[in-house]
């Protein structure tokens, strides 16, 4: 009797676990500003960012810029000009760095600032 309890009590469980909302896609959002090339310690960078033109929240902080993912050997000659991205805001883990907001670049045109 106890292992049918068992059992039930565990499928249960299972059942709640697998039944959780699934996580909802983010909406793209766009950014402008000064494509700029970085570097971090121990490597833990994308290479580049963008330092926006107005801050905005990410995870409750306000930032003034933000690294981009995804970028082109294209896109690299838009080096220190005004850009506007279009990209799906991400997270990456590092040991340096721990956590950190990353921008998924979908596309990036030069703008006038």
């Amino acid at each position: 009797m106890r292992l049918v309890a068992f059992s039930m009590i565990l499928l249960v469980l299972c059942d709640c676990l697998c039944l959780q909302a699934p996580a909802q896609a983010q909406d793209p959002i766009t950014v402008r500003g000064k494509l700029v090339n970085i570097m971090a310690v121990g490597g833990e960078s994308t290479g580049w960012a963008i330092e926006l033109d107005s801050a905005f929240s990410v995870d409750g902080k306000a930032v003034d810029s933000i690294e981009l993912d995804g970028l082109t050997k294209k896109a690299e000659k838009l080096e220190d000009k005004h850009v506007e991205v279009v990209g799906k805001l991400s997270h990456r883990h590092g040991a340096e760095r721990g956590d950190w907001a990353v921008l998924e670049v979908v596309s990036i045109k030069q703008v006038k600032s």
